[in-house]
Formats: structure tokens, C-alpha cells, sequence
């Protein structure tokens, strides 16, 4: 299952800003992976040092990822398109980082 950390900026970016970008990118990644178990971690730091307004962390498993670049090219095509589509103000930037976890749920 993909894991979505989203780190923001709260002085650039407002509480429903974030909770917008939360919700629509964690349908671009579920659609986009065909993963439909996607959770969506959002934060903004206490403390802030030359950051960008949002980061967004996509973490997945390596072995669920065929090719990496066409994978980075639709989720940045789809979030392009929802941007357009919500006039959302803010430049994103956008992660992939392909994990070799070993994890069980509900234990």
C-alpha cells in the first residue's frame, strides 16, 4: 500500500488547502497505481527552514513499481490536471520514493 507524506508550509498554505491537496492526491496515486489502500499523512513542521510550500512523498513498495518514470510522469500529468481543474494557487513538489519494507497490518 502506498504511503502519502505531505509536509506544508502553514504560513503559504491554509488548513483547507491541505486537506484539499490530501484528498486529490490520494486519488491521483490510487488511480494511477490501480492501489486502491492509499493513506495520506499531512503535517505541517513546527519549525521551518527554507522549505517549499508543499512536499509531497509518495512511498511504495519497489517491486509494485514497473517503470518508475512512466509512474512519476502520470502522477505529475494527473496532479497538473487537478490543479487546473481546483485552481489550486501553489507550486508542488513531488517525490517518489520506491521502499523494500517488510510490514504486516493488524497485529
Amino acid at each position: 500500500m502506498p504511503i502519502i507524506r505531505i509536509e506544508y508550509d502553514d504560513d503559504k498554505i491554509s488548513s483547507a488547502e491541505a486537506t484539499s491537496i490530501s484528498k486529490g492526491i490520494q486519488k491521483i496515486v490510487a488511480e494511477e497505481t490501480g492501489i486502491e489502500d492509499v493513506s495520506v499523512y499531512t503535517n505541517a513542521a513546527q519549525i521551518k527552514v527554507q522549505v517549499a510550500p508543499i512536499e509531497i512523498f509518495v512511498e511504495m513498495s519497489a517491486h509494485k513499481i514497473d517503470d518508475i518514470e512512466i509512474l512519476f510522469k502520470a502522477l505529475r500529468q494527473s496532479l497538473t490536471q487537478w490543479k487546473k481543474e481546483t485552481d489550486f494557487p501553489c507550486g508542488i513538489n513531488l517525490t517518489i520514493i520506491p521502499m523494500q519494507w517488510k510490514f504486516e497490518t493488524d497485529i
